[in-house]
């Protein structure tokens, strides 16, 4: 069975083929242009490994936090996937994904031009609380350590979300990293 991992939440789109619990395949892009590369990213990594979505049998959608369009592209293209081809989602926010990578209690974070928005996770990799938005200033002043925009095991994510129950692809959600900043006034 293929899964088909999809991340549009930064300027780089990442599609990426696991077969048999292994990263078969990956394609990356570099753009600004998310709508204009991402449908044609996906098809190159399905051509060259001579499958089509029908041979997908799963989909893990990191659905956030991001730009507004950046996320939504990710998760449109998993949403229509999911509900016309009846493939199971799952859905993992970037920062989970990012805590993965970590042993014991981790606070990962991602950084824009106004603050970080960030989240802490357990042992287990679960949010404690709320993600949460951080000022430059409160970001400056603030005690424990939050682990900016490292990378992540892709391997790690495929073995969490293994187990994890799939979604329905009508509740999938796009995490915004300004919808705080707009909430919060």
């Amino acid at each position: 069975m293929y899964t088909l991992y999809i991340d549009t939440h930064d300027k780089e789109l990442v599609f990426v083929l696991f077969r048999d619990n292994e990263v078969l395949a990956q394609k990356r892009r570099v753009s600004e242009k998310h709508s204009k590369y991402a449908i044609s990213l996906l098809d190159e990594i399905l051509k060259d490994n001579k499958i089509t979505i029908d041979d997908v049998g799963e989909i893990i959608v990191v659905n956030g936090p991001g730009s507004f369009t950046g996320v939504r592209i990710g998760c449109v293209i998993a949403k229509v996937i999911s509900y016309t081809k009846k493939i199971p989602v799952k859905a993992i926010s970037y920062l989970q994904a990012e805590a993965l990578s970590y042993e014991g209690e981790v606070i990962v974070g991602i950084a824009d031009k106004n603050g970080v928005y960030g989240g802490k996770f357990d042992r287990e990799h679960k949010l404690l609380g709320d993600y949460f938005y951080l000022s430059k200033e409160e970001y400056k002043n603030y005690k424990e350590k939050i682990i900016i925009e490292g990378k992540i095991d892709l391997n790690k994510v495929y073995l969490y979300m293994k187990d994890k129950d799939s979604i329905n692809p009508h509740v999938l959600k796009p995490i915004y990293v300004k919808r705080l900043e707009v909430e919060n006034g």
